[in-house]
């Protein structure tokens, strides 16, 4: 009976335990009509957005290119080093700042029906608040790599009313990736060179991407996108490619490169420095996350990953 009583015990602070966890409602599309669609953000919080939005602001750079991409259109951006990463008919747009910058007093001069924040930055959490207080419908979007695109692309083309399809995106993609996945795994390094130096997890843009292609990451999965970087399990690990992702200023992270890196002697005992396997990454297609131009920044890397590979498009 004592036995019994203690299995009854387990299973009772086993629900009490799990039972938070059951209950979490995913977030996605939670209801829609006509007017209006209602979106569940991943703190819960339920947001009620228009439908055929006449004015949208977009505070992050990464959604303007899917918003675009499923049939919508802005009349304020925020500001990107280089306007090649924006779809050609947002490049004329008004820029509101930096990501970080964005307040509340800069977005209500354009009058939106609709704002888009990034999810990830707390600033845009507080400034979703606010527009709140103010009767201004926004969301806070979690867009980290090409895994949230689809679900993105479809919220964006409900929200716009639009027949617009990202099979056309993502049929490129996963076609490239069952060829490259049947070839031998190399092993990769994806690294930061921002405001300081960073190990890529499978969560950042460039990573998840060569993860997908088949490639091995000598990084641990982890919760965030970004790690402490450490040159000594860099040397230990040795790997067979090492990508550099930088900021937009392409010259100072090279700067940077050169002193903490190549001024390094262990620096050319590394297999990819032997090789001439070290490459840096197009900020367009790496940096932002690059919407509709995917399959053309999944061709790029999948040419490092596999050098003497051919592959058929």
């Amino acid at each position: 009976m004592k036995r019994y009583a203690g299995f009854r015990l387990a299973a009772i602070l086993l629900l009490l335990i799990s039972a938070p966890f059951c209950g979490a409602a995913e977030p996605g599309i939670v209801s829609e009509d006509e007017s209006s669609l209602t979106f569940r953000q991943n703190d819960g919080t339920e947001v009620i957005l228009p439908r055929r939005p006449g004015s949208t602001v977009i505070c992050y750079s990464s959604l303007v290119q899917v918003w675009y991409a499923a049939g919508g259109t802005a009349v304020a951006i925020p500001a990107v080093p280089t306007r090649d990463t924006l779809p050609e008919a947002a490049r004329g747009l008004p820029q509101l700042g930096t990501h970080n910058t964005m307040s509340a007093e800069k977005i209500m001069m354009h009058r939106p029906d609709l704002v888009l924040l990034n999810d990830k930055l707390p600033g845009h959490r507080q400034l979703r608040r606010t527009l709140a207080e103010l009767n201004i419908p926004a969301a806070c979007i979690d867009y980290r790599n090409y895994r949230d695109f689809r679900e993105i692309f479809e919220l964006f083309r409900r929200l716009n009313g639009s027949g617009a399809s990202a099979d056309a995106i993502t049929g490129k993609v996963d076609a490239l990736c069952a060829q490259a996945r049947r070839l031998p795994s190399p092993a990769f390094a994806s690294i930061y060179i921002g405001v300081g130096i960073r190990a890529e997890t499978d969560r950042a843009n460039a990573a998840c991407m060569a993860a997908l292609l088949g490639g091995r990451n000598i990084v641990p999965p982890g919760r965030s996108s970004r790690g402490p970087f450490s040159y000594e399990q860099l040397l230990l690990r040795d790997p067979d490619v090492i990508f550099l992702v930088t900021t937009g200023n392409v010259a100072g992270a090279r700067e940077v490169f050169r002193k903490e890196f190549e001024a390094r002697p262990e620096w050319k005992s590394l297999r990819a420095v032997k090789n001439n396997r070290v490459h840096f990454l197009p900020p367009d297609l790496f940096l932002y996350l690059p919407g509709s131009r995917f399959p053309e920044a999944f061709r790029h890397l999948a040419k490092l990953l596999y050098p003497d590979q051919e592959f058929i498009e």
